[in-house]
């Protein structure tokens, strides 16, 4: 494997004499290196990859990008490379990435399935891999989930008509993290795709007066899938580290008791305070298996003679003439809680058109409160809505909602809505969230440990190829998807 160019691409690096005056350099200085190439059809192949560079300003050219040495960066060239360069010494062909970015959106195969899979798969190609060679052909889930991200970063720098640039220090993974970023940034809101996406399905035309006006129906609802966040209720600081319990802002509180609603310190090795009460809970002896059967053992033979009414005593119990134990704690019977791992954020909140769409999605850190819906319509940015009703869906209303609850009935229920209706029936389908919320759930065991950027990045690329399918679905239905001009919403994007 070769550069696409054989000159340097810069336009100061040309030749200032000779008969090539005005022409740009020649690549030389090259240098091969031994890879291994993950080919779709016919598993790892032995390949050898070749860069040149320029005499002029040091810059190497590989096959799918050339290092700047000036800003120590690596730039990409446009479009999606035959095979990506996902580590040193390894390239994988671009539609076996695509593969498994199907495979995860529309079956839930992690990273993981995927590099097993696809071993499994070549078998043989692996048995009669060349030992000699210097890199073992074996594909590993983490140069899986490298290749999915650097797959989806290139696709979308190619729709959008830009070139993909990334630090050229570091390893792969912290290499990928601002471009992640830069991209979850770009699908806040309004910019996310499909945003402004209505149907036949989602959206009814009705004349009024004279007057064509519309009703455009979304439901909104929460799955728990949650990733680590810092323990302080809320706080939606990221991480220093997937192990970290509290974020840099209040990394202090790790010297506090992790039993909840205790202010003492800590001591060294411990997580809890000097309380024995408290250092009891972080006994791990207490928590294995083999405790917990044992106690469960001691409970059942203890309610056992309880049960025959033969068991005999000779322990004298005093008792107040009030009835009182004066033993007992004035705090009661309660037990002290402690959280000793990580906290996990608390739901994700989806908003769905009703054919399917996904609309806008958002991470719920503390709770799937009614304040943290209402700051999750206002980050979406419209305000075009603000005069919208919001009843509760009727399947909602039927299995979630109590009759007593007369607030509700009075304002929130769906069928004293006559826009909601049609010849007797419901004009749309509300349960939408629900049906989208139990493929969504399917992604929980794949992203529970994943770092917020990557966490962020990987679902909202599985709601952009869902969203397409479904797209691509609803113009065989001849429902007619197509796309508001923002300017309609007013805005800009």
């Amino acid at each position: 494997m070769y550069p696409p160019t054989r000159v340097c691409i810069r336009p100061g690096c040309k030749y200032i004499e000779g008969r090539r005056k005005g022409q740009q350099r020649q690549l030389s200085h090259r240098t091969s290196t031994n890879v291994v190439y993950l080919s779709r059809e016919f598993g790892p192949l032995p390949a050898t990859c070749h860069s040149m560079s320029c005499s002029k300003c040091n810059d190497r050219y590989y096959p799918d990008f050339f290092v700047d040495q000036e800003s120590h960066s690596r730039a990409y060239y446009g479009g999606i490379p035959t095979a990506l360069h996902v580590t040193t010494h390894m390239f994988i062909e671009a539609p076996l990435c695509d593969r498994w970015t199907n495979s995860s959106a529309c079956a839930w195969v992690s990273f993981t399935n995927n590099a097993r899979i696809y071993n499994l798969e070549h078998q043989e190609s692996l048995a009669t891999f060349p030992r000699s060679w210097s890199v073992e052909p074996e594909l590993l889930p983490t140069i899986a989930s490298d290749a999915f991200f650097l797959f989806a970063l290139l696709r979308n720098r190619m729709e959008r008509r830009t070139h993909l640039v990334l630090s050229n220090n570091g390893d792969q993974s912290a290499r990928l993290e601002p471009a992640l970023l830069a991209r979850n940034a770009s699908m806040v809101g309004p910019a996310r795709e499909k945003w402004n996406h209505i149907c036949d399905k989602c959206c009814s035309i009705e004349e009024h007066d004279g007057e064509l006006g519309f009703i455009r129906a979304t439901v909104m609802d929460g799955i728990t899938i949650g990733r680590p966040c810092c323990k302080v209720h809320d706080c939606q600081e990221p991480l220093p580290s997937q192990r970290s319990r509290f974020c840099a802002t209040h990394s202090s509180k790790n010297d506090d008791c992790a039993v909840v609603g205790c202010t003492g310190k800590v001591t060294a090795g411990f997580q809890t305070c000097q309380d024995p009460s408290h250092r009891t809970l972080e006994d791990p002896t207490n928590r294995s298996s083999l405790f917990v059967l044992r106690r469960r053992l001691e409970r059942l033979r203890t309610a056992s003679l309880e049960g025959d009414g033969n068991a005999v005593t000779d322990e004298l119990v005093d008792i107040d003439a009030d009835g009182e134990c004066p033993s007992k704690s004035d705090e009661g019977n309660t037990k002290p809680h402690a959280r000793f791992g990580r906290r996990r954020t608390h739901n994700e909140q989806l908003v769905v058109a009703t054919c399917g769409i996904i609309l806008g999605r958002a991470t719920m850190f503390g709770s799937e409160g009614i304040d943290g819906v209402r700051k999750h319509l206002n980050a979406v940015g419209d305000t075009y809505f603000d005069n919208c009703v919001m009843p509760v869906d009727p399947f909602h209303a039927k299995t979630k909602h109590k009759e007593t609850d007369m607030f509700c009935a009075q304002y929130c229920n769906a069928a004293q809505f006559p826009d909601l209706l049609k010849d007797g029936k419901w004009r749309f389908n509300s349960s939408a969230a629900e049906m989208t919320n139990a493929w969504f759930g399917g992604f929980q065991a794949m992203v529970r440990e994943m770092r917020e950027c990557r966490y962020d990045f990987f679902l909202d690329e599985m709601i952009l190829i869902r969203n397409r399918i479904i797209t691509a679905d609803l113009v065989k239905a001849r429902a007619h998807p197509l796309e508001v001009p923002y300017e309609f919403f007013g805005l800009s994007v």
